[in-house]
């Protein structure tokens, strides 16, 4: 779980030797893992158990690691460990997980509590591996239980839903075998039921023998080789576990009535094994387990009778059957590994000790120095620029060496910078990309690598089906979170004879359609005079590269004559583009939005907060960013809705809804993805 975020190293003590190495099988290969065996590192030490550590033995070599390595966090398992670390100077940075308690509240010892009471006081936070376990400590030791994190059994992510049904007629059940988890009576009632239904085998894998089983192992033993239909393959790997799973049809996961209760603390992992691949279980009716999956569940036992009973339902009603492992598959998918670890890590990168770096590259930031200078006055957070001196061009030493430095890259636009950081960044840096509109327009989009990309952020639901649909943008990698609207700055009087005022922000390129802007103006001031368009705006004649294109020279060309022909000439006024458009929009009455093709247009937004009626022209999208009754089809239609304003925005307030989008919110939206601050 740890190791899911590369930027985490981790030091794993064993307990003993490695004997077995399908043990530690799925992490052996994993780089940010280091694994210790204490007998080979230490091999000169005096240990009072030269092949499985003693708890004493242990918080000495823990306290030896960390004296060399000191580390961020120590976590240790067990309730005996745990009691011995209390006398340790490490004890400041540990989070202990324990299960190993009475879970009864009516036999807790005194002493217990006690133990609990300085477990609580003592650790910066302490694991626990439900709801139900939480609750159930927060009332032993009357404490808020802020300092519990819980750390759910998790199972491997699966990359599509599992395809329901029965394939081969078997019960699995893979797991140590053990009085409490009924091993015998798993095979005596597999028996009938094999001999009422010789097609229903059973599949067994592990050969871990406990407690009192142990004396009888050779018997059990006999019965897993001997029993009719029955399959046993001995201990097997984590992943070979799993696919011997996924090759079965019903999960047994019936336990005794001492482990799975109304007072259950723990949940079991083999039971989220079984569902996240789609296998319905067997299980003891439980509190926890109607929670889970429904008190309607069709395949609870109680006893060996119940149990022999619906294992036979489960494969004779297919509807059963589906019913159930949709219900048990469902319940599964939040205990996913990535999906646990996000939550747990987001706790855990509290005890980082240094400020977190995170960069910014691209070559305009003028929708994101809100973020940036957040980022910037937050003590917590180093912020570093790479500054590109256009789509595709910049200073790579200086990327290269700002990219050293980062913890967090965050691409403003997904142009040459992103393809850039997609395929340069490091192992343990985490990359976001934001999306505006523009991009549709170029080539880069298909050259980013998204297997290094945490997530790409859009800002409306249309440009996310367009970037999936044009540019094969994948839609998990995908994240809409709109524009910021910083509505508390445009929240200003209106000056006096601002009604007959229209106002259009930004008329470059020429898709931004200053034509049709000037139809709407010249038909309305044909019936009154007193209308006026007020254009804020870099002039065309600023950008050399764009006059450099005959099409865009052409166009705003013709649009200059007909401005400088018209009889309304002076009621259109240019004005020069600025940051001061809150108070510009002041003397705004109706802010236009009059382009073929936009992102997200925020110009109308900011005037709706200042109270200025939006109009906007139905440009591809527009209906996920506006509301339907300031969005226009035609220049008639647009002018109507000008001259019949009030009634248009009767009963209507038009500076709550750019609240929705405002500081605060987006900030919490970029700090919970960016940061997992919550």
């Amino acid at each position: 779980m740890l190791s899911l975020d590369q930027r985490v190293d981790v030091t794993l003590l064993l307990k003993a030797s490695i004997k077995r190495k399908h043990v530690i099988a799925n992490i052996k290969d994993i780089n940010s893992i280091t694994v210790v065996e204490p007998f080979k590192l230490f091999e000169g030490r005096k240990f009072q158990n030269e092949s499985r550590l003693t708890v004493k033995d242990a918080t000495n070599v823990i306290e030896t690691l960390n004296n060399k390595n000191d580390y961020d966090i120590i976590i240790t398992r067990g309730k005996h460990l745990t009691e011995e670390s209390l006398k340790k100077s490490y004890k400041s940075k540990q989070i202990p997980y324990i299960t190993d308690f009475t879970h009864d509240a009516k036999k807790v010892s005194r002493s217990e509590k006690i133990f609990f009471r300085k477990v609580y006081k003592t650790f910066p936070n302490v694991f626990v591996q439900t709801e139900e376990m939480k609750q159930y400590l927060m009332n032993m030791l009357k404490v808020d239980g802020e300092k519990f994190i819980i750390l759910h059994p998790t199972v491997v992510d699966i990359e599509r839903a599992p395809v329901i049904g029965i394939k081969n007629y078997s019960i699995v059940y893979a797991g140590k075998f053990a009085k409490e988890w009924k091993t015998e009576e798993m095979i005596d009632v597999f028996q009938r039921v094999n001999e009422k239904n010789n097609a229903i085998t059973l599949n067994v894998a592990g050969d871990k023998f406990q407690g009192e089983l142990k004396e009888r192992k050779h018997i059990i033993l006999d019965k897993l080789k001997t029993t009719n239909g029955l399959n046993w393959i001995g201990t097997v790997s984590r992943e070979e576990s799993v696919n011997f799973i996924q090759s079965s049809d019903v999960g047994f996961a019936y336990r005794s009535e001492e482990i799975d209760n109304d007072h259950s603390l723990e949940l079991s992992t083999k039971f989220l094994e079984y569902g996240i691949n789609g296998k319905p279980i067997i299980a003891r009716r439980t509190a926890q387990y109607e929670a889970l999956l429904g008190e309607d569940y069709p395949l609870f036992a109680n006893n060996e009778g119940e149990l022999y009973q619906k294992l036979l339902l489960a494969f004779e009603d297919k509807e059963v059957y589906k019913n159930a492992a949709l219900k048990c598959y469902a319940a599964s998918e939040d205990y996913q590994i990535s999906r646990v670890s996000k939550q747990v890590l987001s706790r855990l990168w509290k005890f980082n000790k240094e400020k977190t770096t995170i960069l910014f590259a691209g070559h305009d930031f003028k929708f994101l120095n809100w973020y940036i200078k957040k980022c910037e006055e937050d003590p917590n957070i180093n912020v570093l620029i790479d500054k590109w001196n256009g789509h595709n061009e910049h200073n790579i030493d200086h990327s290269e060496e700002v990219l050293q430095l980062a913890d967090i890259i965050f691409c403003e636009w997904g142009l040459g910078n992103a393809v850039w950081y997609s395929k340069n960044k490091r192992r343990g840096q985490k990359l976001f990309i934001r999306l505006h509109r523009q991009e549709i327009d170029t080539s880069f989009l298909p050259s980013v690598n998204y297997h290094n990309v945490e997530k790409v952020i859009v800002i409306v639901p249309h440009l996310f089906e367009e970037f999936n649909r044009l540019k094969q943008v994948p839609r998990e990698k995908m994240v809409i979170i709109e524009n910021m609207i910083e509505y508390r700055r445009f929240d200003k009087e209106k000056l006096r004879n601002a009604e007959y005022n229209l106002g259009i922000i930004g008329i470059l390129p020429k898709l931004k359609r200053l034509d049709r802007a000037l139809d709407i103006f010249e038909q309305l001031w044909i019936k009154n005079p007193q209308y006026k368009l007020y254009i804020k705006s870099k002039n065309p004649q600023d950008l050399p590269w764009l006059m450099g294109r005959d099409d865009e020279r052409m166009f705003y060309e013709e649009v200059s004559e007909r401005i400088e022909t018209a009889a309304w000439k002076r009621n259109v006024i240019f004005e020069p583009h600025g940051n001061d458009v809150d108070e510009w929009l002041r003397k705004i009455n109706f802010v236009l939005s009059t382009s073929d093709i936009e992102g997200s247009h925020v110009s109308p937004m900011e005037g709706m907060a200042s109270g200025a009626v939006p109009i906007v022209y139905h440009w591809p999208g527009a209906e996920t960013a506006y509301p339907s009754r300031f969005i226009v089809e035609t220049v008639d239609e647009a002018v109507d809705k000008i001259e019949n304003y009030k009634s248009l925005i009767e009963g209507y307030d038009l500076k709550e809804y750019p609240k929705r989008f405002d500081y605060e919110s987006r900030v919490k939206l970029f700090d919970e993805l960016i940061f997992e601050i919550k």
